[in-house]
């Protein structure tokens, strides 16, 4: 989900994400289910590096791009799924980055499966990302591997 996307949803909620140095606060948290604060929480990182202005439109794309690839190597239901699988199948070198991905991750600290990556992103992550996505989007237009 975009960072801006949960800027607007929580403030429709009367509880304004606040950003205080490299700190996130929740303004009346009373308002806020603790499901919701909790899900805030795994996407802190991205959500403070959009309130700090440094968090582009293709900076979501790639990582919104890897979110789907981990959504389908954890085989969560999307509509994207098959075309991934495809691509994966047909493209080694893309699947061998992202089993580096992975690792990388892993190694920074991501245990809960189900929680966002965004909080153990580094700027090794963000380039093998990028790496990835440009791969993918290459496939995607036709320039197959």
């Amino acid at each position: 989900m975009h960072p801006k996307q949960i800027c607007i949803d929580l403030a429709s909620l009367g509880s304004p994400l606040v950003l205080d140095g490299n700190d996130l606060y929740i303004e009346k948290p009373e308002n806020v289910y603790p499901e919701l604060e909790e899900f805030v929480q795994t996407y802190k990182k991205r959500i403070i590096q959009y309130l700090q202005g440094s968090y582009s439109e293709h900076d979501h794309s790639v990582k919104q791009t890897i979110d789907k690839v981990i959504n389908y190597i954890m085989g969560k239901q999307q509509d994207m799924n098959r075309k991934i699988d495809v691509w994966l199948n047909h493209d080694e070198e893309s699947l061998i980055k992202l089993m580096k991905l992975l690792s990388i991750f892993w190694e920074n600290g991501w245990r809960n499966l189900d929680h966002s990556v965004s909080n153990f992103e580094d700027e090794e992550t963000d380039k093998l990302s990028l790496e990835i996505y440009e791969r993918a989007m290459s496939y995607f237009k036709g320039n197959k591997v």
